[in-house]
């Protein structure tokens, strides 16, 4: 009778989209965190400030700093923002297994402020310096709120000491932040290459903290970007068509060991919404702007649905929004979803948001998430706290059995529908009240190549 009763409310759940696990799978939960772009030229006298402050000394500094800014949308993480995003994060995360950062530790002002001398950062500090020590300071933060938690690390196009796009293989950058990276994963963690591949290029495997025979793979997908340039160097191409091949060896040597994959990037796989949505064209197919080099897209996207099979998981971030990328194979069946992650960011106009996922230990398969954002950004203050909510949980929102390619797939056949799920996926981007947007993103979640983007954005006449 009993065991008749628990399949009963098990068939209940998945018709009424109840989030969980089997309960014949032990589970977990963990964190994913991304874009934290952290800006400390704001106020511009801070960063002089920390220039001149131990790293260890850098939390108690930015709590103490007399003159903090105020958080404002379309502006990166301030000291404010961030010291509450930290507190919200190991509060959130206390009883996590481990967490997942999709890249992007620095500001979109570093770039500019490369020269250091509108506020006082000069040589032998200098920007590069300082560029390291800020993330390796957001590194030590990290683990300080979670700690003793296995954090895997991923790099995004702002996190160099070159420039925006510009990460120097084997330079000095990679070099000064490799040990955290490496601790923070946990020293047992990384594979015995972890010092070639992450000097070559900022890539690396882990041994999965929890998923027996699973592997992450942390990709620096930053040498793949259509906007790439190795500022200080010549030999960026290569790095990229290296970090190639060891991600399809890696994926063999699973597949082989009929062991699992997760991935953990920066860039989501597909086309650029937004830039393809603000781009200036005499045609609709010229507007299209893809997020990697053509012809790494092709081979990249090969790769996956070669290794499909064993792809269990997939994170980035990059865009600032909640999102997702949906890879099919050549029958059009749904295989391998990859997750874009929210920003703490809130430049892009959005609440600043990470999430929290839960998933099978056994197989490694996620089954649902939960996001957490921002509700009082511009109130927050040393004095006046974050008020960090929950603002959706996956399988209540879209009213899905649990996390999946096939219910991403659902999902994005229900967009084009007015109600509360449409409503849901959009509610981020309120900030952007073009129409042509909304469709871009909407056709870039199930649309990884141009051609097929083009079919779902382009009226018939443009295409």
């Amino acid at each position: 009778m009993r065991l008749l009763l628990n399949t009963v409310i098990a068939v209940l759940a998945m018709v009424v989209g109840t989030p969980g696990v089997s309960a014949s799978q032990p589970s977990g939960h963990f964190g994913v965190v991304s874009d934290i772009h952290f800006d400390p030229f704001e106020p511009a006298e801070l960063a002089k400030d920390l220039q001149a402050t131990d790293l260890k000394d850098w939390g108690s500094r930015l709590a103490a700093f007399s003159a903090p800014s105020a958080v404002q949308r379309g502006r990166d993480t301030t000291s404010a923002l961030l010291l509450s995003a930290l507190a919200a994060i190991a509060e959130e995360m206390a009883t996590a297994d481990f967490v997942l950062f999709a890249g992007d530790f620095l500001g979109h002002r570093f770039d500019a402020y490369k020269s250091g001398q509108a506020v006082g950062i000069e040589p032998p500090g200098g920007p590069s310096s300082f560029a390291q020590k800020t993330v390796l300071f957001l590194i030590g933060a990290l683990r300080e709120a979670l700690p003793g938690k296995p954090i895997i690390l991923a790099l995004g196009n702002n996190d160099s000491d070159c420039g925006d796009y510009a990460i120097q293989p084997r330079g000095a950058f990679l070099a000064t932040i490799s040990e955290a990276v490496k601790a923070a994963s946990g020293a047992g963690n990384v594979s015995a290459d972890f010092s070639a591949t992450y000097g070559a290029g900022g890539y690396y495997e882990v041994r999965h903290p929890t998923v027996r025979n699973a592997k992450i793979l942390v990709l620096n997908d930053v040498l793949w970007s259509r906007y790439y340039e190795n500022r200080c160097g010549t030999t960026g191409f290569d790095a990229g068509r290296k970090q190639m091949e060891w991600l399809k060896a890696q994926l063999l040597d699973q597949e082989e060991r009929r062991g699992t994959v997760w991935i953990v990037h920066h860039i989501p796989w597909g086309i650029d919404a937004y830039s393809t949505g603000q781009a200036r064209a005499d045609s609709c197919q010229a507007r299209i702007v893809p997020l990697l080099r053509d012809d790494i897209a092709i081979e990249l996207l090969a790769v996956l649905r070669r290794y499909a099979h064993t792809i269990s998981a997939s994170f980035s971030g990059h865009t600032h929004y909640d999102d997702f990328r949906l890879l099919s194979n050549s029958a059009g069946g749904p295989v391998v979803v990859d997750k874009v992650i929210p920003a703490i960011s809130p430049i892009a106009g959005q609440n600043p948001a990470f999430q929290v996922f839960t998933y099978e230990i056994p197989n490694g398969a996620l089954t649902d998430y939960t996001t957490r954002h921002l509700t009082n950004l511009e109130a927050i203050s040393p004095t006046v706290p974050g008020e960090w909510r929950e603002e959706y949980t996956y399988t209540k929102a879209y009213r899905q059995a649990r996390f999946s390619p096939s219910a991403v797939r659902r999902l994005h056949e229900i967009l084009g529908e007015t109600g509360p799920i449409r409503e849901t996926y959009y509610n981020q981007r309120r900030s952007m009240a073009s129409a042509s947007l909304f469709k871009a993103y909407a056709c870039a979640i199930a649309h990884v190549d141009a051609v097929g983007f083009g079919q779902c954005y382009c009226p018939a006449s443009e295409r």
